[in-house]
């Protein structure tokens, strides 16, 4: 018997979403929660409802039919686009570097200081 593959990428790309506002995922990196549930669910129907169970069959099914609903392209691009949004946010809030001349705590200052 076993669940069709459409409903199970159905149920995985809704709960995808729903799960990414609760563990707070940004919206770039979805996809990827997405194809984790697909290939999970995906295999566990397979363990389930397969007389013949191959491992390894079913992780190459499941994982095509999630780089085929998620999307290749839009998921590495996305993620390309999240990782130098971070980049960008760590670099503009990292404290600035001290000068050779510096002492490592100056005269009615704290080493806190530096943390806004």
């Amino acid at each position: 018997m076993g669940f069709d593959l459409g409903l199970i990428i159905a149920l995985a790309l809704a709960a995808a979403a729903s799960m990414s506002d609760f563990l707070r995922i940004p919206k770039k990196l979805r996809g990827w929660v997405a194809m984790v549930l697909i290939l999970g669910l995906y295999m566990v129907n397979q363990w389930i409802y397969s007389p013949g169970f191959d491992w390894r069959i079913a992780l190459l099914e499941g994982g095509t039919a999630a780089l085929a609903a998620v999307g290749i392209h839009s998921t590495a691009k996305n993620t390309m686009q999240q990782v130098t949004l971070l980049r960008k946010r760590n670099a503009q809030s990292s404290p600035p570097a001290k000068e050779q001349g510096e002492t490592a705590a100056s005269p009615g200052s704290t080493s806190a200081d530096w943390r806004v």
